[in-house]
């Protein structure tokens, strides 16, 4: 019997210890029971962590034979890649080290002439957790040393290099196999309270055994393609090790952006994903502009307790624009005095001591605060890059265009976990 099967009998016989005591209207387990669910969860334990090290290890040599088979051969007719091998862990590294780029490069290897035909077909360089991996609040969604702050406030140069936040830092991300419908949670009444333990008749409603409802709104998780593309030089793509390092930084950017905007602006319609400003039963708050943004701070306040006073409510970040950001930090006192830390300083960067992250798809004025972690971000098929000339005039011009897509699909689980703080619309 194999260690898996010897799990799975162990899990069996503690399932019919446990259906055995129920037949029995729900009687205790017998001392003789007691002492073989403690063997079989000992038992189990150390299974279940043996059979997990023997999967890391199958998965780890299946891997390192993948890297292997996939390593290009060292004679290619004068093509000479200088990048480590460690940067092939890196979007643009695995890019150049595909199959599909190093045929490219081995039928052209003095570089591409004007009019040349260039088609390097999708070519899958990693899945939506290795893309962010190597973002600045790891790869996991924020968490709450990114937003402390010290308790002593003291004139000083702050030299912490602290990276600015953006709503990929802040939502949650995890995978799918495909579209699903699922219920979110837009409101909910809890109604626990302590009750007497006889109700008799006649006696008033109020002693009745209390009822919690929760508001529902059925929503589809539907895969889409989130893409963009940029121009290179016929000479930029037959440079391998320049190549990768392009895109590695112009991934961030493109991807970024699309995907950002889709997250807060995405209506729903046309072939859109519905975004945060367009769901149902997120909410809103609206303040009347002064001369400074103290109006919004006030306002940001306030809609901090319309989620904290929610069952589980939870306010890890704020959302602004990068002009409101601005006008946070330039907020004096009557002594001229930066109520923050000033132009020598990178600190405290919170909102009543949330994270404050930017945001340039959100407009000036406007504000999302909340618990992230409602809104999800699921891998479906992974980041894929194809590049092709067959764009335009590009083979005339000795231009490529490289287009990377991520296929993915947004949820938002509890859209009233959510708050949008806006500026009052103007009357007549």
């Amino acid at each position: 019997m194999t260690m898996r099967e010897r799990l799975q009998a162990l899990l069996k016989e503690a399932a019919e210890i446990v259906a055995k005591a129920k037949e029995g209207e729900g009687r205790e387990f017998t001392e003789e029971e007691v002492t073989r669910i403690n063997e079989i969860k000992s038992e189990t334990d150390d299974l279940a962590a043996k059979v997990k090290a023997a999967d890391d290890a199958q998965a780890a040599a299946a891997a390192m034979a993948g890297q292997a088979a996939d390593r290009p051969k060292p004679q290619l007719s004068g093509v000479k890649d200088r990048r480590e091998d460690g940067d092939a862990t890196t979007l643009g590294g695995q890019f150049v080290k595909s199959a599909l780029y190093q045929e490219f490069r081995k039928d052209n290897p003095t570089g591409l002439g004007e009019g040349s035909a260039v088609s390097i077909g999708r070519t899958r360089v990693g899945s939506l957790k290795e893309w962010m991996a190597g973002r600045k609040a790891t790869s996991a969604p924020l968490q709450v040393g990114l937003g402390h702050v010290a308790p002593i406030r003291m004139p000083m140069v702050d030299q912490v290099d602290r990276d600015n936040l953006t709503i990929l830092d802040l939502i949650s991300r995890g995978e799918s196999d495909g579209p699903f419908e699922y219920l979110q949670v837009t409101g909910v009444t809890r109604n626990a309270a302590v009750v007497k333990d006889e109700i008799l008749p006649g006696d008033p409603s109020t002693d009745l055994k209390p009822t919690s409802t929760i508001q529902t709104e059925l929503a589809d998780a539907k895969p889409y393609t989130y893409a963009d593309g940029y121009d290179v030089t016929n000479a930029l793509l037959s440079n391998a090790p320049a190549l990768a390092t392009y895109m590695d930084n112009e991934l961030e950017y493109s991807l970024d952006w699309v995907v950002e905007d889709k997250l807060l602006n995405g209506t729903g319609t046309n072939g859109n994903p519905k975004g945060i400003l367009h769901t149902t039963g997120v909410q809103e708050l609206t303040y009347t502009p002064g001369a400074d943004a103290m109006a919004q701070v006030k306002a940001i306040r306030q809609a901090i307790t319309k989620i904290t006073t929610l069952p589980g409510g939870n306010v890890t970040a704020a959302l602004m624009s990068p002009e409101d950001d601005e006008a946070w930090d330039l907020m004096q006192d009557a002594n001229d005095r930066f109520f923050g830390q000033g132009p020598f300083g990178q600190g405290p960067n919170t909102s009543w001591g949330r994270a404050r992250a930017l945001s340039q798809r959100l407009a000036p004025g406007t504000v999302i605060l909340g618990d992230w972690r409602q809104v999800a971000l699921l891998d479906v098929e992974g980041l894929s890059i194809l590049a092709f000339n067959q764009h335009k005039d590009y083979a005339q011009r000795n231009l490529v265009y490289v287009r990377a897509e991520l296929r993915a699909m947004q949820v938002i689980w509890k859209p009233n976990r959510l708050i949008v703080v806006k500026p009052a619309e103007e009357e007549g």
